[in-house]
């Protein structure tokens, strides 16, 4: 399904059934045009979802949930004056969303400073629940020191003696970058770092890369290119034989169905992925029924991963303000502090102390399958931190 038509068939919630008090209001932002609106509209598509069943059961603490949505444009900029207006003028009661780690950073410090609580569903930088952690900020995505460690676990696995590294310079790619350096002794201490590139977050020009990473002589790539980058990047570089040569490892997500159904027979060979969310694939018995439930409202028994996470910030908000019996952000604050729910992807835990989630990934080959015109993931792994 293409992202533009998904965002016409999430649509705009509707009033439902009158409650008696004034709504609780939700805001969200994620990125729903340009390029990081393949993750943003099946991001909101979940956070709708989320929404629309709780409406149907009585809401929050017996209101009405109201959802008021914008797009962030991927721009740390609109995404900060766009979050302090739905606190100031809009009057939420509790943010969620970002995409960018660069939008996350930008949301968390307005969360710090309106004194509102932010939940990060997607931007991983580990800064946000480290250095520049606060009393608002929560995540209920994983980071990218997660995200590394399991990056390093894979190259070991793979006996990758001499790696090249691609990050996008920017928050997440550096962070991740430094996750990966950590990891890596324990997990392959032979291995050796042969180049690192760091192209620009939103390039769509790899040409001055590719032929650095070929001529290096690695064997693998440690790479966190997500999205329409690596899209951009599989298109420049597949045709030069690249994925003939080295084995790809990468964050990023670029294992979703919302890559490799963009990709389809163009999804190269030898590239080991992640992924939050597999619609052919469950770790938890509660997936089919979301998932069911997730096909039916956007029509399609393909779907995309990310709406996993924007729904799961809105069960977290849920459960938070009803353990609070409160919208106050202090009290939401606090509930939220080592809170348990149970999720489409199994049982999360948000860390008292770090107010990081404990939500793990899928990690796997993309292989092809006789049946599909895309690549799947198989086996699946899933690697959750403890």
């Amino acid at each position: 399904m293409k992202y533009s038509a998904m965002l016409a068939a999430v649509g705009v919630l509707g009033a439902g059934a009158a409650f008696a008090e004034e709504p609780i209001k939700i805001g969200v932002l994620y990125p729903l045009t340009g390029g990081g609106a393949v993750y943003g509209v099946p991001a909101m598509a979940g956070h709708q979802l989320a929404v629309e069943e709780l409406n149907a059961k009585g809401g929050i603490l017996g209101r009405k949930i109201e959802s008021v949505e914008r797009d962030d444009k991927m721009n740390p900029s609109a995404a900060s004056s766009t979050m302090k207006e739905l606190i100031t003028k809009d009057k939420v009661d509790i943010v969620l969303g970002g995409l960018s780690s660069a939008v996350g950073l930008s949301m968390s410090e307005v969360s710090k400073q309106e004194k509102v609580v932010y939940i990060s569903t997607i931007p991983k930088t580990i800064q946000m629940t480290t250095d520049k952690l606060h009393k608002y900020v929560f995540r209920t995505a994983a980071n990218t020191d997660q995200e590394g460690d399991a990056m390093a676990l894979l190259a070991g696995r793979n006996k990758l003696a001499k790696i090249c590294h691609l990050e996008l310079d920017y928050a997440y790619g550096n962070d991740l970058e430094a996750g990966i350096l950590k990891a890596l002794p324990k997990y392959a201490p032979d291995a050796k770092i042969v180049l690192t590139l760091k192209p620009k977050l939103g390039a769509t020009d790899f040409n001055p890369f590719i032929p650095q990473v070929m001529s290096a002589g690695c064997d693998g790539v440690l790479s966190g290119l997500w999205g329409p980058h690596f899209v951009s990047w599989v298109k420049q570089a597949a045709p030069l034989g690249f994925f003939n040569k080295v084995k790809w490892i990468s964050g990023g997500e670029i294992g979703s169905h919302e890559i490799a159904g963009e990709l389809k027979g163009d999804y190269p060979d030898n590239v080991i992925s992640n992924t939050y969310e597999l619609w052919y694939h469950a770790n938890d018995p509660s997936h089919k029924e979301f998932q069911a439930r997730l096909a039916k409202k956007l029509n399609t028994q393909e779907t995309p991963q990310w709406a996993a996470l924007g729904y799961i910030g809105v069960m977290y908000t849920a459960a938070a303000m009803e353990k609070a019996k409160s919208t106050k952000a202090d009290d939401v604050a606090a509930a939220l502090e080592g809170l348990t729910i149970g999720t489409p992807v199994g049982k999360l835990t948000i860390d008292a102390k770090s107010h990081q989630a404990n939500i793990g990934q899928f990690w796997g080959p993309m292989v092809k399958k006789p049946d599909r015109a895309y690549r799947m993931m198989d086996p699946a792994e899933y690697i959750q931190p403890k």
